[in-house]
């Protein structure tokens, strides 16, 4: 199984936190990125067409594209990458964008499944972070999707931001609740170097919450989703049941994917690439007819295995396949990292069953230390 995943990197403005690459949306060079994009889903057709399994339009901002932009990179993706009926096409959505969004459009070419950028129901987090909607907005992005009858929507939230509290992040996760999200995806802010939060931080005229306050933040939201019927399948995202999300699921058992777009990254044929993280020079190359990767690596066997445990110790209820692993690599799990298995079963970070390891309640806050014990 692979998926398909596409980079439009247009945005209204760059969010103060954000190191993803992306600029500002401009007509031209939205024309001009669209052509270079149908020149990209053509090479590499012809080098790794066959079927795949989802398809999910990321960014910047993807809803900013015009419905039938939208169709035609569809349409041509599935001439050389056939997805079955039914299967997951997200589409990447910034409730600042409702106004230009036909809903029942995007569910006749093919999108049934939609991730909302919320992160904040508060209007002071929200302009801090540089967001530019409000929650009017993201009301009304709900209401449009379900009246067409796009009901499996994601919802993003954001703690530990500056001057967040426990009580700012519930009412945060209630709001989502209450708009019959059936998959929330919450992630505890990181800090990126280089961008204008992080000088602000730097500079002392934020001050984010200490790592206890983000630790309790995530354990108290994961007490409250769950008790409103939420499955935490993931470290990060919970889910009604039967709506975990399909894309993400094969980075998490370190599958393949192909990606398409400026800085879009992929894994295929054992090899990871990325695109050039800059348009102009993405149009021109691609104007030549070249693929040309930004950084190319064929991971070694022990960074492969690595990756895969790492990977998979996301997922709290499935964790690690011992006979998943063992079919990959003809080796078992156990044997390839008996000492930090022990040592983790040990500190009671990590539990060992006969079809999987899996991560203890206890190590789910520290579950970043306990995948480094992994690496080679």
């Amino acid at each position: 199984m692979r998926g398909l995943y596409v980079h439009v990197p247009f945005c209204l403005g760059k969010c103060l936190y954000c190191d993803f690459y992306s600029l500002p949306h401009d007509e031209a060079l939205e024309e001009a990125y669209l052509s270079a994009l149908r020149r990209e889903i053509v090479l590499k057709g012809g080098l790794w067409g066959g079927p795949a399994h989802t398809l999910y339009f990321g960014g910047g901002t993807p809803s900013i594209l015009r419905p039938h932009a939208l169709q035609t990179i569809i349409s041509l993706l599935q001439s050389y990458f056939p997805l079955p009926s039914g299967a997951e096409v997200t589409l990447e959505v910034n409730p600042a964008t409702f106004g230009s969004l036909d809903f029942s459009v995007l569910r006749d070419i093919g999108i049934n499944r939609i991730s909302i950028g919320l992160q904040s129901s508060s209007p002071r987090h929200l302009a801090m972070l540089g967001r530019r909607h409000n929650m009017a907005e993201f009301d009304r992005t709900v209401a449009l999707a379900k009246e067409a009858g796009i009901t499996n929507f994601s919802v993003d939230a954001l703690y530990g931001l500056p001057e967040q509290d426990v009580c700012d992040y519930l009412e945060t996760l209630a709001c989502i609740v209450q708009s019959g999200a059936v998959h929330i995806s919450s992630y505890a802010l990181q800090v990126e170097p280089l961008t204008p939060l992080a000088e602000m931080v730097k500079t002392g005229a934020l001050t984010v919450p200490a790592d206890d306050i983000v630790a309790e933040m995530m354990l108290v939201g994961k007490d409250y989703l769950e008790s409103q019927g939420f499955v935490h399948y993931e470290i990060s995202n919970f889910a009604r049941l039967g709506f975990a999300g399909q894309h993400n699921m094969l980075y998490w058992h370190n599958l393949e994917y192909l990606g398409f777009g400026p800085a879009a990254a992929s894994y295929i044929g054992k090899r990871r690439f990325s695109g050039v993280p800059d348009l102009q020079s993405y149009i021109g190359l691609l104007a030549t007819g070249r693929l040309v990767a930004h950084s190319c690596e064929a991971p070694s066997l022990a960074t492969e295995m690595a990756e895969t445990v790492m990977l998979g110790l996301r997922l709290l209820d499935a964790g690690v396949s011992r006979p998943a692993f063992e079919e990959r690599f003809s080796r078992d799990v156990l044997d390839v990292y008996a000492e930090p298995v022990a040592a983790l079963v040990k500190q009671g970070l990590l539990s060992v069953h006969s079809e999987a390891l899996l991560l203890t309640p206890r190590a789910f806050p520290l579950a970043s230390q306990v995948q480094m014990a992994f690496l080679p």
